[in-house]
């Protein structure tokens, strides 16, 4: 029950998300960045864990998983201004997206 809880959230954040962009792209675009995910993720992990030290690894984690991100964004937003269809440039930026990451997750195992 609990796992169809978490799945039904988790589809309205994303039906939340489109219904917006479809009407106000830059609303759309602001309210998909908010960290909706991280913040259930923490509240899932609390409930279910309750260790600080989870939470806290996971909080950690999540930040640097924004250099990905912006990384995926910026080519994302590159390939479709030079008119690349979408699905070539969402798999290229994906693509680039898990260079970042491998690269990323790399650099600070070796810390």
């Amino acid at each position: 029950m609990f796992l169809i809880i978490k799945a039904l959230l988790s589809g309205v954040i994303i039906l939340l998300i489109t219904t917006i962009s479809k009407k106000a792209s830059l609303l759309g675009g602001i309210v998909a960045m908010m960290p909706f995910n991280i913040i259930l993720s923490l509240i899932w992990l609390n409930y279910e864990k309750k260790d600080t030290n989870l939470l806290w690894n996971f909080s950690k984690a999540a930040l640097f998983g924004v250099v990905p991100t912006i990384v995926f964004l910026l080519f994302l937003i590159f390939f479709l201004q030079k008119n690349f269809k979408f699905s070539n440039a969402l798999l290229i930026s994906i693509a680039f997206l898990g260079v970042a990451a491998y690269l990323q997750y790399k650099l600070l195992k070796s810390f």
